[in-house]
């Protein structure tokens, strides 16, 4: 790997589950296609949307531009934005009018960056008379192209309405970071495998560790998850290692020793030995002994 790469967050497909939450009031309309190739060749959109139902509005306000065909392109916090770029992004929207036989007419584009190019809109305005209108919270239509085109800037869209195009970058807080663990208990959206998530860790290690031990809710989904999954072990041994165990996880580890208890409890039942109980619940020898006289004294 080169060093330019070494490090780097890719966070293209964490702007494409970001993207599909934004606009899950619409999912039922709205088709998604992550890196959509334009050829056989290595030539591919960053997303596209298509509308499936052309009659609906998309009252989103990342979304009210958009046709029946709507190409996005993302570039991450460490991206620039040229005017080459943007004559790229134009080339892909005919390449698709071409290929697709779709009219020009209903193509949109739409440029979602971390900071507004100044630069590339100083260019297009003094050479084509080309200016951007500003929505507010981020948004801006360019005025004067062929198709409908808008520029997100991510890091001013709205705190409520785009909370996940919005963070998609470092330097997050941890109660950034918290509440964005929270709308995804609530809305179950992103799985445990979600690229989403775990770029936002690889971006903001220190801010997400210190807001996966904020709260309680948040570290017992995160325990949740982990016993589905067969790893719960590790995650209280490295919380351990690592010095987290705050009031509230010293409270969820107790909880979790006990249910480990409570089975050891029921398998000395069945009469499993000592041995086994121990091996599997990972718990002290000691302890299953323990636990075996007060299994024989319940008994008696």
């Amino acid at each position: 790997m080169s060093e330019e790469l070494r490090g780097k967050i890719f966070w293209h497909g964490a702007f494409f589950e970001a993207l599909q939450f934004e606009l899950r009031q619409y999912k039922d309309f709205l088709q998604f296609y992550n890196e959509h190739r334009l050829s056989k060749e290595a030539l591919s959109m960053d997303v596209l949307v298509i509308k499936k139902n052309k009659g609906v509005h998309i009252e989103k306000n990342i979304g009210r531009i958009f046709r029946g065909v709507n190409i996005f392109e993302f570039k991450s916090e460490a991206d620039s934005f040229s005017l080459w770029d943007y004559s790229k992004v134009f080339g892909y929207a005919y390449l698709y009018s071409s290929f697709e036989q779709v009219p020009v007419s209903d193509i949109t584009v739409s440029i979602a960056l971390t900071i507004f190019p100044r630069e590339l809109m100083k260019s297009l305005e003094s050479e084509r008379g080309i200016k951007a209108r500003d929505l507010g919270d981020g948004i801006y239509y360019i005025d004067g192209e062929v198709f409908p085109v808008q520029i997100l800037e991510s890091k001013k869209l709205s705190p409520d309405s785009n909370v996940f195009l919005r963070n998609i970058r470092s330097n997050l807080s941890k109660k950034d970071i918290s509440n964005l663990l929270k709308l995804n208990k609530e809305y179950n959206f992103f799985s445990d495998k979600s690229v989403y998530l775990d770029r936002l860790a690889k971006a903001n290690p220190v801010a997400f560790k210190e807001a996966v031990i904020m709260t309680e809710a948040v570290m017992e989904l995160i325990l949740e998850s982990a016993e589905e999954y067969g790893w719960k072990d590790r995650i209280v041994e490295s919380a351990e290692k690592n010095g987290w165990l705050d009031d509230v996880f010293v409270k969820i580890k107790e909880g979790y020793e006990q249910d480990k208890k409570e089975i050891a409890k029921k398998m000395l039942t069945r009469g499993d030995t000592v041995d086994d109980v121990a091996e599997i619940t990972k718990l002290p020898i000691e302890t299953v002994g323990d636990l075996l006289a007060d299994v024989r004294n319940t008994n008696s």
